[in-house]
């Protein structure tokens, strides 16, 4: 991914966020790989991340994501800006995966072809002539000429119900780039401001709802943060867009997050305890939920601490912290 600049030093932060929900949420990768290859794979189907390490003659080569599924594999790089050479880097990575995967079989097999990955390209800014595919013209010394195609994904394309209805929710920590240009306007004019906020506190209300429904409250403040992430980043400069999107997704809603879990917490103490005929084990369960709070960063030591009815250095003690 080529990363955007500010000033003089060059930001990786598009990076890290897709990075992160690739290793860490593989699962969202799904419901994109079925948008664009048209397949209908479940989300917990099995499938394994492969590295994302090529070597070639002179140099190395670093892709974005690389998956194995059901014995095809799907690699999905994913860019900031436009690159004119991409079409061309798409190629190489191709062909360094399909000889990898080539040269894994036996010394003494040798296969009679070599086959690419599903391959495409994520965008997270569209720009006005961008093609829907990049492809590649292979010449080959009889004359015969062979297309290499590969589909890009305009992440602006995609609606924000478009993405709940395709649960595309790898695109939403990306959101907030289709309003990078107007971010000016929008500190200056509160009736848009209003209406970004609206937006965000729709997304906030609807992922909730969906991840809570699934059991999925892990992956709901995990999103959260990586949403956050990105609008503190373009927002940056923007004081008061900044505050209003980060209230909204950064502290409402990982609020709620971290009370459900509590909730949870302590309804599974109160089972415990019930069961075994003391209190012992809803006051293990809480400290238990308390303490994966406090080190997530979603509450502090001291809302901690009084939700328990100690002192903070009781709870330190007692959470080992």
């Amino acid at each position: 991914m080529r990363k955007r600049t500010a000033g003089k030093q060059r930001s990786t932060v598009f990076d890290d966020v897709y990075r992160t929900m690739v290793q860490k949420m593989p699962e969202l990768m799904i419901p994109l790989i079925n948008e664009v290859f048209h397949t209908d794979y479940p989300e917990d189907i099995e499938k394994a991340q492969l590295r994302n390490e090529h070597l070639e003659i002179q140099r190395k080569l670093i892709t974005d994501s690389i998956l194995n599924i059901s014995g095809k594999t799907y690699h999905i790089e994913c860019q900031s800006t436009p690159d004119g050479q991409m079409a061309l880097r798409m190629f190489e990575y191709g062909a360094a995966i399909a000889l990898e995967e080539t040269h894994q079989h036996p010394a003494d097999i040798v296969p009679e072809r070599i086959r690419f990955p599903f391959a495409a390209v994520l965008y997270l800014r569209n720009t006005e002539h961008m093609p829907d595919e990049l492809t590649v013209i292979i010449e080959l010394p009889d004359g015969r000429e062979m297309p290499y195609r590969v589909p890009l994904i305009k992440v602006q394309a995609f609606s924000l119900d478009e993405i709940f209805q395709k649960r595309l929710f790898l695109f939403l920590p990306f959101y907030i780039l289709r309003y990078e240009k107007d971010c000016a306007v929008i500190e200056q004019d509160g009736a848009r401001l209003g209406k970004l906020l609206d937006e965000y506190k729709r997304m906030s209300e609807a992922l909730n709802e969906v991840l809570s429904a699934e059991n999925h409250e892990d992956r709901y403040g995990d999103l959260t943060r990586l949403i956050v992430r990105i609008t503190d980043y373009i927002l940056r400069d923007y004081r008061q867009a900044k505050k209003g999107v980060h209230t909204t997704m950064g502290g409402r809603v990982l609020e709620l997050y971290s009370e459900r879990l509590l909730r949870r917490g302590k309804a599974e103490g109160k089972a415990e305890g019930k069961a075994e005929g003391k209190a012992e084990g809803k006051a293990e369960a809480t400290l238990s939920t308390l303490r994966s709070l406090v080190k997530k960063g979603l509450i502090s030591i001291s809302v901690a601490a009084k939700e328990l009815g100690v002192s903070e250095e009781a709870f330190k003690k007692m959470a080992m912290l």
